[in-house]
């Protein structure tokens, strides 16, 4: 046993003398899905406005984004050992402009409320 297995009061499987078990990495988590809700030019460059799933918002240095986003664009967005990374999602992204439209034509094709001839809302 080892100094450092006898102070812990445990033994390695397979006796004293087997090679320690491997430790395996921790699964990265889930990247979060963040919207940019926003993009401006400030005095200290472009900068971008970026919407948490819980509705808060985050501004950003637009060189930290991959080339070409846009508003509207969702991107992945992972903490890990070397920072926090971007990564465009244009898949995902054109689901939910084809769905937000969808629901914009739905609302746009209802039947408008009735009015009187002087153009007031009747109730």
């Amino acid at each position: 046993m080892s100094a450092e297995d006898h102070r812990s009061g445990t033994e390695r499987p397979g006796g004293p003398d087997a090679p320690a078990a491997p430790q395996t990495p921790a699964p990265l988590p889930t990247p979060d899905r963040w919207t940019v809700d926003a993009l401006e030019d400030t005095p200290h460059g472009p900068v971008a406005r970026l919407e948490r799933p819980d509705g808060s918002t985050v501004d950003v240095p637009a060189r930290h984004l991959p080339d070409g986003v846009r508003e509207g664009d969702l991107l992945a967005v992972q903490d890990g050992p070397d920072g926090v990374r971007f990564r465009a999602l244009p898949d995902e992204t054109r689901a939910r402009r084809t769905q937000a439209q969808a629901q914009l034509d739905a609302l746009n094709a209802r039947q408008a409320p009735p009015t009187t001839d002087q153009g007031e809302i009747d109730l």
